[in-house]
């Protein structure tokens, strides 16, 4: 694994930069499987060089507002990308995903998402809301696997060691319902660590929440 660096139309994030995204946020209260999990991941993940996400940053991105930061998009076309979304959302049931198996990577640790139909189903009506209500270069990365993300590497590390540790977590799957969509304004931050490396850390204020009802 290398150290973590959020990523904006193709290049590197600008620190303290804000951008609008789609996210599903699990509820472990409800999901108590899916948090037993996540503590077994964080165990395996603590010797490595990872920020661990907490309880209210565990995120799935669906998809990202690409076409200009959020400081440029003002009440007016936020309230309208909403009524876009909601429409676009009708119709939308909710679901039950599983998330696992634990899964390390060049960026940190993540949970797998399936199956891939209606998370891919969601997707593509986030994408068409945006598209609509923003045009076509809002959309600009094919997004690959939804997951949901554990936490970040701020240096380098041999990831197989971290991998070998999560396969042996077990369970290795859990349920996460999907019940709303999330609309944030997300920002990354190059916070500086004690041992005197950076970290990119996350955070975000709520625009919208549009419940999945059909």
């Amino acid at each position: 694994m290398r150290k973590f660096i959020p990523q904006f139309q193709g290049a590197a994030w600008a620190d303290g930069m804000r951008v609008l995204h789609a996210y599903l946020l699990p509820d472990l209260t409800v999901d108590r499987h899916l948090a037993q999990l996540v503590s077994a991941c964080r165990e395996a993940m603590r010797p490595f060089p990872i920020t661990l996400l907490g309880n209210s940053r565990l995120h799935v991105t669906v998809e990202m507002v690409a076409d200009t930061s959020s400081g440029n998009i003002g009440p007016d076309e936020r309230a309208v990308l909403v009524d876009v979304l909601e429409r676009h959302l009708t119709g939308a049931a909710p679901f039950r995903a599983t998330a696992g198996s634990p899964v390390a990577n060049k960026a940190g640790a993540l949970l797998d998402l399936s199956p891939d139909g209606p998370l891919e189903d969601l997707r593509g009506r986030v994408r068409d809301a945006f598209r609509e209500a923003r045009g076509p270069e809002v959309v600009q990365h094919d997004g690959g696997r939804h997951h949901l993300s554990l936490g970040y590497s701020w240096g380098t590390a041999d990831s197989d060691p971290l991998q070998s540790a999560l396969r042996r977590i077990a369970p290795s799957h859990a349920v996460f319902h999907v019940n709303r969509v999330h609309l944030l304004d997300v920002q990354f931050r190059e916070r500086a660590r004690e041992d005197g490396n950076t970290a990119w850390e996350i955070s975000w204020t709520p625009v919208a929440a549009i419940p999945l009802t059909a």
